[in-house]
C-alpha cells in the first residue's frame, strides 16, 4: 500500500511541474508577443507601425535628457525587439527581464502625465516581467536546457 501511495504522489508532482512549466511558457510566449508587436510596429513597420521617424519625434517632444532622442529610441525598440523574442524561448530571461523592466518604467516616466489610465498596461508588464526575474523561465525554456535544474 506504501508503494502505491508513492506512486501516486510522483505521478501528481510530476503533473503540477508540468502544469506549471506550461502556465509559464504561456505566460512568457504571450508576454513575448507582446513587445515583438509593439516594437515590429515602430522598427521595421509592421503590423501597421509607421516606423521611426514619428515615433523619435513623439519622443522628441518629452525632451529626453543625457542622450540624443533617437538613441532612446534605438535601444527602447532593439530591447524590447529581442527581449521579447528572448523570453519567448526561454533564454537569458531573468537578465532579459531585468532589461524590459527598466524599458517600461522609462516608457511610465514618459507617458504618466496622462495619469494612471496612461500606465496600467505598463504595471501588468512589469508585474509579469517580474514573476519571470524572480521565478524563472520554467522548465520548457532554454534556460533549462542549457543550465539545467539545480534540485535534480
Amino acid at each position: 500500500m506504501a508503494a502505491n501511495t508513492e506512486t501516486t504522489t510522483t505521478v501528481t508532482c510530476a503533473s503540477s511541474i508540468l502544469a506549471t512549466g506550461l502556465g509559464t511558457l504561456l505566460v512568457r510566449v504571450m508576454l513575448g508577443i507582446i513587445f515583438i508587436y509593439y516594437s515590429g510596429q515602430f522598427l521595421f513597420r509592421l503590423f501597421g507601425g509607421q516606423g521611426m521617424h514619428p515615433f523619435i519625434q513623439m519622443l522628441a517632444s518629452d525632451h529626453l535628457p543625457i542622450l540624443p532622442t533617437a538613441v532612446w529610441a534605438y535601444s527602447a525598440g532593439i530591447t524590447q525587439f529581442s527581449g521579447g523574442i528572448l523570453i519567448i524561448v526561454g533564454l537569458l530571461s531573468r537578465i532579459v527581464s531585468i532589461f524590459l523592466i527598466l524599458n517600461l518604467i522609462g516608457i511610465i516616466c514618459v507617458s504618466y502625465a496622462g495619469g494612471f489610465g496612461s500606465i496600467d498596461f505598463q504595471l501588468v508588464l512589469i508585474a509579469i516581467c517580474g514573476l519571470i526575474l524572480v521565478s524563472g523561465p520554467g522548465m520548457l525554456s532554454v534556460d533549462a536546457l542549457i543550465f539545467g535544474r539545480k534540485n535534480r
